[in-house]
């Protein structure tokens, strides 16, 4: 995030001129013209395709039929038989080219001083890319909007935050978001074909929820994070047996919560032998770039059953000092949920046994998080919340 503005700037309103050029161009160079051609993935002529120029610095206004921006600079092209376009000048410094065809795009800064030079370069077309996102909305904003530079690119936020863009050449964007009486600038990296993610903070909850269990499937939709993960089950020996089976889908172990709790929770009976444990598990960050969750003052979720249960922090990939961090708990009803608070104080010292490393080195590089039922336990479990850490901890 580069800068956050703490008032909305004033926009400016300006009518937009649509000049439209129909290029019938030679591959003769034109004095003081610069050339485009365009070609698709597999090297053919990107032929009569419509091709927009803003200036850098545009954006689409929010508000119905005027522009946001600093400039009123566009013009449409559309290329000729040759896939090539030929621009004679260009009112603004710098001006983006966009098009968007049949799956495939580009999009590019072409500047005032390149023009007069009267160069010449080919460009190939890729797969487009999609991007979502979420805006974290202070308390009684309903909404957000997510506007593109250099494009006439906006779309509304739900009342979450959340947002998605398809059809987005690869390029590193620049966004403007309008939260509102704030403006918040960032950036986004679109690869060919593959989905981006990026967030905007005008402010920040000190809390995260990590799990809630109410997507049924082995994909868990982090909703504070606005992250999908997977999931999954395992046991630490065959003789271990649980109820769904181990080896049955995830879904199959996400059950009505039950004893007056409202949706979904996590639900399995597991028997094994003395110290032998079944659990579940997920990635919450990226074994890259693992998460410094050190300023975590507590791990609260809800929990019903009678048993023991561990929550357990981890450390894995190959790039990483592997080793996990546990604390555990014991359940003693299967009919009345019962809120639990672990703090880090909880979490069992450091004694090298099964990778066991101590909170104070997995919490500062943290990559999954798992539950595990021991012995032979039966119990229900919902509502994972970290406090005392915020989402650009895991988001970065």
């Amino acid at each position: 995030m580069r800068r956050l503005l703490l008032f909305l700037a004033p926009l400016a309103f300006w009518a937009c001129s649509n000049e439209k050029d129909v290029a019938g161009i030679s591959t003769v160079e034109t004095e003081n013209a610069f050339l485009i051609q365009v070609v698709r993935e597999d090297s053919l002529p990107a032929a009569n395709v419509v091709a927009r120029m803003r200036s850098v610095d545009f954006v689409r206004s929010v508000t119905e039929n005027s522009v946001d921006s600093k400039t009123e600079f566009f013009k449409e092209f559309t290329t000729d038989s040759l896939g090539q376009i030929r621009i004679d000048s260009l009112a603004v410094d710098v001006a983006t080219l966009e098009i968007v065809d049949k799956g495939e795009g580009l999009f590019k800064k072409i500047s005032a001083e390149d023009v007069q030079d009267g160069d010449s370069i080919q460009y190939v077309m890729e797969k487009t890319g999609s991007l979502r996102g979420k805006v974290y909305l202070p308390d009684h904003v309903d909404y957000a909007w997510v506007q593109v530079y250099g494009t006439d690119r906006l779309v509304k936020t739900d009342s979450e935050g959340f947002y998605e863009m398809d059809s987005l050449p690869p390029f590193d964007y620049e966004l403007r978001y309008i939260v509102g009486d704030s403006i918040v600038e960032n950036t986004a990296k679109v690869s060919t074909g593959e989905e981006a993610s990026t967030y905007a903070y005008t402010f920040q909850p000190d809390s995260v929820k990590i799990l809630d269990f109410e997507s049924a499937s082995k994909d868990q939709f982090i909703v504070d994070l606005g992250i999908t993960v997977e999931g999954y089950m395992a046991a630490t020996d065959t003789a271990t047996k649980t109820v769904p089976d181990i080896n049955e889908d995830l879904a199959k172990f996400i059950d009505e919560a039950g004893a007056d709790r409202k949706g979904k929770a996590l639900h399995w009976e597991s028997s094994a032998k003395y110290g032998k444990w079944s659990f579940f598990g997920t990635w919450i960050c990226k074994e890259e770039s693992p998460c410094d969750l050190s300023a975590t003052d507590s791990i609260v979720f809800y929990a019903r059953g009678t048993g023991v249960i561990s929550i357990a922090f981890e450390t894995l990939g190959s790039s990483n000092t592997e080793g996990k961090t546990l604390a555990y708990d014991t359940l003693d009803t299967s009919d009345k949920w019962k809120r639990v608070s672990i703090k880090p104080a909880n979490f069992k010292p450091r004694d090298d046994l099964y990778g066991n490393l101590g909170w104070d080195v997995i919490s500062k590089a943290v990559t999954t998080i798992s539950i595990a039922a021991y012995d032979n336990t039966e119990f229900w479990i919902d509502d994972i919340v970290l406090y005392g850490v915020k989402p650009s901890d895991f988001l970065r």
